[in-house]
């Protein structure tokens, strides 16, 4: 497949493009993560209230949202109960489970035993609240929705398809991401408020940048894959 100069600046022009309306409204942006995440946190019955202001960007804040957490000094026993319980499962389901499932598994269980230690070791409960692993969320969160039309604008769009076929895949994709950083961040703050901020860490590594980096590689990997599919369908065309 020939490389084409132009593809290439078409490419470059998407991405600052997208980056610079992304900057533009991430505000907007960010305030509907938050309004989602408030209406996951009421679906699970976790009190919320309204937190500090979040200066994500320069001339860009977020709103956070403060909620409580399990208090392990007033029970003691549940993080033990916690990794005992992952532990059981762990070894319980480890031949069931696919070889590439095995090491993600044990690296939850890890983290927790490894937090566990600290919580015992070092202090009855981390230095972090929920509003706090928020705040470190939001800003985790902005710079891969920034990255995202580099990665497609400079690989997807330098490809011989109809400008049609490839925008729809950076739309949809950061889309998603969004709608899924929310669920994320709830699934997040409502498992502190029931169990604990023993999850911390395997929230933020497990489930941040980790699940990030596997939902655009997929999704990347799909739209080149339709892309590859077109191309070689108009060759079969030009053979016949």
């Amino acid at each position: 497949m020939p490389f084409r100069n132009v593809l290439l600046l078409q490419g470059l022009i998407v991405s600052l493009v997208a980056d610079g309306l992304l900057i533009w409204q991430m505000e907007t942006i960010l305030n509907w993560h938050t309004r989602v995440l408030q209406l996951l946190l009421d679906l699970a019955s976790v009190p919320w209230e309204t937190g500090r202001q979040l200066s994500v960007l320069p001339g860009v804040s977020a709103t956070l949202v403060r909620a409580p957490y399990l208090d392990y000094v007033e029970n003691p026993w549940y993080p033990w109960y916690i990794i005992g319980i992952a532990a059981a499962i762990f070894l319980a389901g480890y031949r069931y489970w696919a070889a590439p499932l095995r090491p993600l598994f044990a690296l939850i269980l890890i983290g927790l035993a490894v937090t566990l230690g600290y919580l015992k070791l070092i202090s009855p409960n981390l230095l972090y609240s929920p509003e706090d692993f928020a705040a470190i969320w939001y800003r985790g969160e902005t710079y891969p929705w920034l990255l995202i039309p580099w990665i497609f604008g400079l690989g997807l769009f330098t490809l011989n398809v109809p400008f049609g076929l490839k925008l729809p895949w950076l739309a949809f994709v950061f889309g998603y991401s969004v709608l899924w950083s929310a669920v994320r961040l709830a699934v997040a703050v409502a498992t502190f408020y029931y169990l604990g901020s023993m999850w911390m860490p395997v929230f933020y590594f497990l489930f941040g940048f980790l699940a990030d980096f596997l939902y655009i590689v997929a999704f990347y990997s799909l739209a080149m894959d339709r892309a590859a599919g077109f191309l070689v369908k108009q060759r079969e065309v030009w053979q016949s």
